[in-house]
């Protein structure tokens, strides 16, 4: 996953970050290479601390929880999260990002699939 960060407020990174983690969680199948991919990003965002890292993805994990039960609630929060990106440069590669982890598993589930669709006429990719 490559990501520059730089045209990017704190809060988009935030953003993104929540996004990534609703779409690691979507399938319900957490891959080794998923959280390893999370955890470059966490440290690219300045989170360069073990411990740091550790708390900025459980707070990320907490927040998108009560969206993880259901396909309708995963939809509604993915395109609010969606919203914080303005920029076509930002929308390509946070669209891109999800979708390299969502599809690092080799496997794409129907629920992965609906988020995928709607961020895309999202971002109108």
């Amino acid at each position: 996953m490559d990501i520059d960060l730089t045209d990017f407020s704190t809060a988009q990174q935030q953003a993104l970050f929540d996004l990534l983690i609703l779409a690691m969680y979507a399938d319900g199948h957490l891959t080794s290479f998923e959280d390893e991919q999370l955890q470059i990003l966490l440290a690219a965002m300045g989170h360069t601390e073990e411990a740091d890292r550790h708390r900025e993805f459980d707070a990320a994990v907490t927040r998108m929880r009560p969206a993880i039960g259901s396909i309708h609630a995963a939809k509604e929060q993915a395109l609010a999260l969606a919203g914080a990106f303005t920029r076509r440069t930002q929308q390509q590669q946070v669209f891109s990002a999800v979708e390299q982890l969502m599809t690092s598993d080799q496997h794409v589930t129907s629920w992965e699939n609906t988020l995928l669709m709607e961020l895309r006429m999202k971002f109108r990719l």
